[in-house]
């Protein structure tokens, strides 16, 4: 009986978890912008690539994606087994927030993200990429469920 509760505790949670669904679209059609910013990379050794991008939220409007940005997202990846990356939360007056961290394989990403007082949630989430492309939805204890999208750039 205790086995069963667990189960269907386990799927309520699946269940109510929002889920990402990525279209494909043209350029022209999409008036999503990534941000022209100079945010500050973390100093992190031997890394292999850059990304940077928004935490927000993602909504078609008028047959065109639309992302309203909450936070700019920059920071460092490294490739392996699984994949790492380690950055920094930016407000929309490019004051750093926070920090985010995680690891993530093939679309599910795991991992923290804290604010400059040290306070840290875990982050649970999914990500999808493309050759110069992220998007995906974090979950944390606290706050919203926001998309993030951005660009990558791997060291050559």
């Amino acid at each position: 009986m205790k086995k069963n509760l667990i189960i269907i505790g386990f799927c309520a949670i699946l269940v109510s978890m929002p889920v990402m669904t990525a279209t494909q679209t043209s350029e022209k059609s999409s008036s999503i912008a990534m941000p022209e910013k100079n945010l500050i990379l973390p100093q992190v050794p031997d890394y292999d690539g850059t990304f940077v991008g928004g935490l927000g939220e993602l909504y078609k409007e008028n047959g065109e994606w639309q992302f309203d940005y909450y936070a700019y997202l920059a920071g460092v990846y490294k490739l392996g087994v699984y994949k790492k990356l380690y950055g920094y939360i930016y407000n929309l007056d490019e004051e750093q927030i926070g920090n985010i961290g995680a690891i993530f394989g093939q679309k599910l990403i795991l991992g923290f993200i804290e604010d400059m007082q040290g306070n840290r949630a875990p982050m649970i989430g999914f990500l999808i990429w493309n050759d110069t492309h992220f998007a995906g939805r974090i979950m944390s204890l606290f706050g919203p469920a926001p998309h993030m999208i951005g660009e990558y750039t791997p060291n050559n």
